[in-house]
């Protein structure tokens, strides 16, 4: 039986922002209506941001006239590689107030500070007898450069989200790694529950990097994650069947070299490195046959935001 999707809701443009692309996505629903991915100068950003508003502003909105720019709602993705996510938890008790206690915590074992990221938390279901926050840090330089460049394209900014929860939403499993990779870093997420629970960035600059070397360091920092999840996880470590997404505009690079199995190899060779089985996307989302899924999986995820 084929799938089928619904177009209910507004029509939504979705915006995610990399060294050297700009994303835009529009949709209605599960129904994607059309989408552009276009390329921007690298002297444009600066550590995963970007750093001329006005240039960047003016590509978003040449964009908006070919996909129809009349939007209801425009949602954004914050971009580079230095925010934060952590589960933490804290033994039940009177008293507890988690506008002074996440803070702290989060200055103390995420090291961020409210002067330089923006913090907030959501409860997640109780273990045992300790309450357990999701904790976020967004750090106040992206979102400034973000919400600068969106004005000045003149659109408004419905909905701001870190991009695990994007990444998550796309994959749509109880319980996955997702890598994911862009021209100048990396994210690596586990989810567990649907929820994205351990999240590490790498930033590694604007060089285009050898498939090789590409190779190492995805399998490196996923590595890394992983571990660190299963070590101080109280739920316990991952399953070693739990699949692995890789994806990202990288691992293709369709643009660019119009070479499908190069992505493959790619991801079967990091999935023989970690030793985990290869992860297929079932996007709950129809973009036709022909959508760019790893150019535009962040964007698609973020779409799905209350569908």
């Amino acid at each position: 039986m084929a799938d089928t999707y619904s177009s209910k809701g507004k029509r939504t443009a979705s915006i995610s922002i990399e060294h050297g692309m700009v994303k835009l996505m529009v949709s209605k629903g599960q129904i994607i209506d059309g989408y552009r991915v276009t390329l921007a100068n690298p002297r444009f950003f600066k550590e995963g941001h970007v750093s001329n508003s006005s240039r960047v502003a003016g590509l978003l909105e040449d964009m908006l006239p070919q996909l129809n720019g009349n939007f209801k709602i425009a949602n954004a993705v914050v971009p580079g590689f230095q925010n934060r996510l952590r589960v933490m938890e804290f033994p039940k008790g009177q008293g507890f107030d988690p506008r002074k206690v996440i803070a702290q915590e989060a200055s103390r074992t995420m090291h961020v500070t409210a002067e330089n990221y923006y913090i907030t938390w959501r409860r997640l279901p109780d273990h045992l007898d300790r309450s357990r926050w999701l904790v976020l840090a967004a750090l106040r330089r992206a979102i400034v450069s973000l919400l600068d460049t969106i004005q000045k394209a003149n659109l408004r900014i419905f909905a701001m989200e870190l991009r695990p929860f994007a990444l998550a939403r796309a994959v749509n499993q109880p319980e996955a790694i997702i890598t994911w990779a862009a021209p100048d870093g990396c994210d690596v997420v586990i989810v567990k529950d649907s929820v994205p629970v351990e999240h590490q960035s790498l930033f590694w600059g604007a060089d285009m990097v050898e498939d090789s070397v590409l190779i190492d360091r995805l399998t490196e920092v996923t590595s890394r994650t992983l571990a660190t999840f299963n070590e101080s996880s109280p739920q316990g470590p991952m399953p070693d069947d739990t699949p692995l997404y890789v994806c990202g505009s990288p691992i293709s690079r369709q643009a660019i070299h119009h070479d499908v199995q190069r992505g493959l190899a790619i991801t079967r060779q990091i999935c023989q490195n970690l030793r985990l089985p290869k992860g297929e996307v079932d996007l709950p989302m129809d973009g036709g046959p022909d959508f760019p899924l790893n150019d535009l999986i962040v964007n698609a995820g973020l779409a799905l935001r209350g569908v």
